[in-house]
């Protein structure tokens, strides 16, 4: 078939808490796809849409007008509520596509499946672009959730949700605003500044050394420190239906939220189930366990889950560098709410040693200056 590129609404959809479901009864979840497709199929084709692809419990279609996508989106959320099992979650953008053998690819179908993950359970999450062309539309009213940065999408994108016709809310998302960057940005520039003057004020007479043997042998020691926690791992290249899942879950626990959280850990659960080798399911849902102790601190049993497999994420060799450095930092984390500042330093020293992720960076500022000022009110 010829590839054709062409403007389309481009919805995605998934059901909210499928992936648990499927863990504790597979006949009910393949039932549940199949109730699904009955009731979604007539809705799409009334509204003229396509459908591209199934991955799973998810679907990709596209229509000729946003119109006719939110019009679709808010139907079936109508005709599906009254099923407790089928809840819905709608992301709908719009875009250019290449259609090719029947499938929708782009960037923009890469947006339109980021902006599902921040819809609430029976609800539509739009981007900017939907939101303008239905805001003459007197019957529609939408709600700003943000402008995230979207996992591998490169475009700036707002999102709203519509909160017209019964749908439900989501919450707002915290993001950074221009002056905090700022503030962020000339900080990191200080802190740059006085580490070249401590390096440039000392470093002359590091070389004075006559031992030149000596000095090579702790340039040598430095190197194999440094790299000492990543030298033998064997980075993971996963297959693109296996790094779909993964992004979703960093998605979902990016909301922080106990619905979304729930997804998380099924997920998560799920890869685990097909494949228990991997570092990265045990960083993930390591991380996944923290954060649902944190809804619910009086859960020892949560927090022991989220020790164990991040102790296992880290001893694992096959595990891709980002999500090692993720389980250091929450291992800091941990011993940070057990109040221990020695540990939660020591961990996470070794998650920057492993990669300065933007977080790591801001978690080891914090906790240095957390042991600057223990030093200063020390009696």
């Amino acid at each position: 078939m010829p590839i054709e590129r062409k403007l389309a609404a481009i919805m995605f959809t998934d059901i909210a808490g499928y992936t648990a479901l499927s863990a504790k009864d597979e006949t009910k979840a393949l039932k549940l796809l199949d109730t699904q497709k009955q009731i979604l199929t007539p809705i799409i084709k009334e509204f003229n849409g396509t459908l591209h692809k199934e991955m799973g419990d998810g679907l990709l279609f596209t229509f000729p007008t946003v119109t006719e996508a939110v019009k679709c989106g808010i139907k079936i959320q109508e005709q599906t509520k009254s099923n407790d099992d089928l809840n819905l979650r709608v992301g709908i953008h719009e875009g250019e596509i290449t259609l090719k053998d029947g499938d929708a690819l782009g960037d923009d179908v890469n947006v339109a499946s980021r902006i599902e993950a921040f819809s609430p359970s029976g609800g539509i999450a739009i981007s900017s672009k939907v939101q303008q062309n239905i805001s003459s539309l007197p019957e529609y009213k939408t709600s700003y959730l943000g402008k995230p940065e979207l996992k591998g999408v490169t475009q700036k994108v707002e999102i709203f949700c519509i909160i017209s016709h019964g749908l439900p809310k989501s919450k707002k998302l915290y993001i950074q605003t221009e002056k905090e960057q700022n503030r962020k940005y000339y900080k990191e520039i200080l802190i740059s500044t006085l580490f070249g003057i401590i390096v440039f004020s000392y470093l002359p007479q590091f070389f004075k050394s006559n031992d030149n043997n000596s000095l090579q042998s702790s340039f040598s020691q430095v190197i194999i420190n440094k790299n000492a926690l990543v030298s033998d791992l064997i980075s993971t290249e996963h297959e693109n239906d296996i790094l779909y899942e993964l992004d979703r879950a960093d998605s979902l626990l990016a909301l922080n939220a106990p619905e979304h959280n729930n997804d998380a850990i099924a997920n998560i659960a799920m890869l685990m189930a097909i494949d228990s080798t991997q570092g990265d399911y045990y960083s993930l849902i390591g991380q996944a366990f923290y954060q649902r102790w944190r809804f619910n601190p009086k859960s020892e049993e949560l927090m022991l889950e989220a020790i164990k497999n991040i102790d296992i994420a880290i001893e694992k060799k096959n595990i891709n560098i980002d999500y090692l450095a993720l389980a250091y930092m929450t291992k800091s984390d941990i011993w940070l709410k057990k109040n221990d500042l020695s540990k939660a330093s020591e961990n996470i020293k070794k998650a920057l040693q492993v990669k300065r992720l933007s977080p790591i960076t801001d978690r080891f500022k914090l906790i240095t200056l957390m042991k600057l000022q223990r030093m200063e009110y020390k009696k």
